[in-house]
């Protein structure tokens, strides 16, 4: 059996999911029908006493043209936004956290960066609807913007490229980090 979800993690699902059922028309059975999630579990899920795996709200998302993050978070927040939702606890301690979600109109891009000590890379803004994930595997990176200076070691950030930014190594070790690049 899939594990489930955590009780905050669903804290918008129920409205989120029959608001969009209704908007197409739908009954909870035809939503039953076209997710193959049960008629009882949409119910329930509707009704907010249920928790559900993630595989089931991918199901419910597909068949009411939702992502899964537009069916956790509140329906009045931003598009691509900071979710910070823990999605799974496992009884050891570990879990599962959904950290942001992107709106992306046309493609996902993922580069890997290595600057060495010293080393600066100085990007122009980007166009408006673009948005970059950053994710620091080794080393500080300073990421420098227009509205400050942003120090980010073995961490992750949402960064608006909208304006001009750089990614610079002031330090005596590599750096090593990803940045994800959706429009």
């Amino acid at each position: 059996m899939p594990s489930q979800v955590t009780p905050a993690f669903m804290t918008h699902v129920a409205d989120n999911v029959r608001q969009r059922r209704t908007a197409a028309g739908w009954s909870q059975k035809e939503l039953a029908t076209r997710s193959g999630v049960s008629l009882r579990m949409i119910g329930a899920i509707e009704a907010g006493g249920s928790s559900a795996s993630t595989a089931t709200l991918d199901r419910i998302g597909l068949a009411l043209n939702a992502t899964l993050a537009e069916l956790v978070v509140d329906p009045n927040a931003p598009r691509s936004r900071v979710v910070d939702r823990v999605g799974w606890a496992g009884p050891a301690g570990g879990e599962g956290t959904l950290r942001w979600s992107l709106d992306v109109h046309r493609e996902v891009e993922a580069w890997e960066w290595c600057l060495q000590p010293g080393e600066r890379y100085a990007a122009a803004a980007d166009p408006a609807g673009w948005c970059v994930m950053l994710f620091v595997l080794e080393g500080r990176l300073t990421l420098e913007l227009d509205t400050g200076v942003i120090e980010i070691e073995q961490n992750a950030h949402l960064l608006d490229s909208t304006q001009a930014h750089a990614f610079i190594n002031r330090s005596d070790r590599l750096v090593r980090f990803f940045r994800c690049t959706a429009w």
